[in-house]
């Protein structure tokens, strides 16, 4: 089935990351095309699954047509739908009019397919995609977005904390499978740890203070989540993982440990020890100590993502092979 994800558009590689890992480690579709927006994929299976995993989409549709309007046009009269139908256009490139298009391809499905069309409670909700050319889909799935705004509310917080929607993106983009063992070793408030738990991953967890681990914990509590969280230095820890996703300490102030330099040396010497092969997706505060990981594992990807005028993160995703 060639499906259609609306890409959230929030930043300008992330979305699109998380789509391939997502579709890696579930082994579900075949990229087809992609723009900044629209992503198309031959999936083969799996379709709630992924729309249960995403954080960087707005939702999953199956193509019914897509080309030229003209080509469009012809396709409508083969579209087979049960039930009525509700239109809605989205108009990235503004080739077209949307109420224009709207009413015309309205009129010729209910011609072609004798539904009704229903504004407030239809059974099918056909939507036209305009960008260089038409796409007629059917949603599939909406994804739940407000769910992570949601889950930013949690029994123990910390001022400066990865947004749970950021989180979940990181996890895919390691491509974490469900009963995956995923380790965070400066996990602080565990919000990357709860969106790996929510996806059915086994969580580990190291805090080297031990009043923000207890913290963790409760959250962790809250969430009906089962884990392991240390309250120890992550160098002191001996732990196994198939993944490892992590938001290094922004400075030296954040973390009990001395130089930061010398901190991402041991953390990228520790992680080489803790998974035997797998993605390192780590939040990076400084290009240099990128080259640290490229030490022990293999780049993959580089995502800058500005947190504020003064802080830009690098999140970068690193492969480790038998």
């Amino acid at each position: 089935m060639l499906c259609l994800f609306e890409l959230s558009g929030e930043h300008a590689t992330l979305p699109m990351a998380e789509l391939r890992g997502i579709m890696e480690a579930e082994k579900a579709g075949k990229e087809i095309y992609h723009n900044n927006r629209l992503a198309i994929f031959d999936i083969s299976g799996k379709i709630k699954k992924i729309a249960g995993r995403l954080a960087l989409s707005h939702s999953i549709n199956e193509v019914l047509a897509s080309g030229k309007k003209h080509e469009v046009e012809n396709a409508i009269r083969n579209i087979q739908i049960e039930g009525s139908f509700k239109i809605e256009v989205i108009n990235f490139d503004k080739r077209f009019s949307s109420n224009a298009l709207k009413k015309e391809f309205g009129k010729k499905m209910m011609e072609a397919t004798h539904s009704k069309v229903n504004i407030k409670h239809p059974e099918n909700l056909i939507k036209i995609y305009s960008y260089k050319k038409l796409y007629i889909t059917k949603e599939l799935f909406k994804i739940d977005r407000h769910q992570f705004e949601e889950r930013k509310q949690k029994p123990f917080e910390l001022p400066i904390t990865i947004h749970p929607r950021l989180a979940r993106a990181m996890v895919n983009i390691a491509r974490v499978r469900e009963k995956n063992t995923i380790i965070d070793p400066f996990c602080g408030t565990g919000t990357i740890l709860i969106e790996a738990g929510l996806m059915g991953a086994k969580v580990i967890g190291i805090e080297t203070k031990k009043w923000i681990a207890d913290g963790c914990k409760k959250n962790m509590e809250y969430f009906g989540i089962e884990s392991k969280i240390y309250a120890d230095d992550m160098r002191n820890v001996n732990a196994r993982g198939n993944a490892i996703v992590t938001d290094f300490p922004y400075g030296r102030a954040s973390y009990v440990g001395g130089n930061l330099k010398n901190l991402y040396e041991d953390a990228f010497k520790k992680f080489d020890e803790w998974i035997e092969s797998g993605y390192i997706m780590a939040g990076i505060s400084n290009r240099e100590f990128i080259n640290i990981g490229k030490k022990y594992f293999e780049l993959l990807e580089i995502h800058p993502y500005r947190v504020h005028k003064s802080l830009t993160r690098f999140l970068c995703l690193f492969k480790k092979e038998k």
